[in-house]
């Protein structure tokens, strides 16, 4: 892939899976802003960037608010130009039974996973170069949901159906839009609060046996953040290592 002289923002790029996307876009030639809602980690990834002789750019960001998602915008505008590229990274784990779950957690989720999403979504429409990419990062929850998932998997969700309509409505200025949905992914988050015999189970019953890594992601991101993928629109690519429930 050769994303050479491309502008990428990348969302919650901070640690994990996002800090692997902005590394492989990095990688294959494209300067970064690197969004997250922690300073320090936003920070820490584009030095690992620019360590490597990329350009980056860390921007602290909460996508749950409208203000600091258009302030990373404004940002990379001025720094680097407009954007060619998003990827819609940044987002809530969160397991917890339907009977147990608050109001509070409700709108905790929804305002970073689904909102924060749509308005990130929003403006990359608004200020894309003609031509651009945007990746959303949903969850292989929503084809294969779990016992204590209902809430993630539903705000995960709303995020695929987002995909498919703005791939019609940005068409006109060859935009594409897409998902990738992965399947449980070894990051800081899910080493901290995903129950060991959760994780064993995902494992006993991915055909590859293991728990993918963020290259796993970070790889199928940076193809369709590319020219060569400019017949897959509207599309949700599911990456679970083979996994089936």
């Amino acid at each position: 892939m050769n994303l050479q002289n491309q502008i990428a923002i990348v969302t919650g790029a901070g640690q994990g899976i996002g800090r692997g996307i902005a590394e492989k876009l990095n990688e294959y030639g494209a300067n970064v802003v690197v969004a997250d809602m922690i300073e320090s980690r936003a920070i820490e990834t584009a030095k690992i960037l620019e360590s490597g002789g990329g350009k980056a750019l860390a921007v602290t960001a909460d996508i749950s608010v409208i203000d600091d998602i258009k302030n990373m915008f404004d940002l990379c505008i001025e720094c680097f130009g407009a954007p060619d590229i998003l990827v819609a990274n940044a987002g809530i784990s969160y397991m917890n039974k339907l009977l147990e779950t608050t109001e509070e957690e409700f709108y905790k989720v929804y305002d970073v996973n689904a909102k924060g999403t749509f308005f990130c979504l929003k403006e990359a429409g608004l200020r894309l170069k003609d031509g651009g990419r945007i990746v959303l990062i949903s969850s292989g929850t929503t084809k294969y949901p779990k016992k204590g998932m209902s809430l993630y998997s539903a705000s995960k969700a709303a995020i695929n159906l987002m995909a498919e309509v703005a791939a019609q409505e940005l068409a006109h200025r060859k935009i594409t839009v897409n998902c990738v949905l992965p399947g449980l992914t070894v990051t800081p988050t899910v080493e901290a609060d995903m129950p060991d015999e959760f994780k064993q189970m995902i494992i006993n019953n991915t055909a590859c046996g293991r728990l993918g890594v963020p290259e796993d992601i970070a790889e199928i991101v940076a193809f369709l953040c590319s020219k060569k993928s400019q017949w897959i629109n509207g599309k949700h690519i599911l990456a679970n290592g083979g996994f089936s429930a």
